[in-house]
């Protein structure tokens, strides 16, 4: 086997390896099933997405990443941290303001939310203007 093949194979086995891990750990069949899936569908399209550079020369570990894309994750993650303490810190001024007891984890879970969403929209902003 030569080039992307290696690649192909590696993962594919991977993806299966999660998924009975998953069924292992307890969870149902299905969900070993859709997160083994999962997993190999972002395989199969992570060397056509444009975040790695392709080296079909490199067997299973083709692909990596070079100075662009470590500096257009590293601008990502930095907007999304920023948008998220930011948006902390005016949930804890409203809370202050009110004399609440606290915020409430639904409240947390869709800031963190925010902060993962900040990040890909950055990411995927940051790959279009680059290229």
């Amino acid at each position: 086997m030569r080039g992307m093949k290696w690649y192909y194979v590696s993962r594919a086995l991977f993806a299966a390896a999660l998924g009975a891990v998953l069924v292992l750990g307890g969870s149902a069949w299905w969900i070993g099933a859709a997160a083994g899936t999962l997993a190999l569908a972002w395989f199969l399209a992570a060397p056509h997405v444009g975040r790695y550079t392709v080296h079909p020369d490199h067997g299973a570990t083709a692909l990596r990443r070079d100075e662009r894309g470590a500096a257009i994750n590293s601008s990502a993650a930095r907007n999304g941290f920023v948008v998220s303490m930011l948006a902390i810190a005016g949930i804890i001024i409203y809370v202050g303001a009110f004399a609440m007891d606290g915020v409430p984890a639904p409240v947390l879970q869709w800031l963190l939310a925010l902060g993962v969403v900040t990040y890909y929209a950055s990411d995927f902003w940051l790959r279009r203007m680059h290229s």
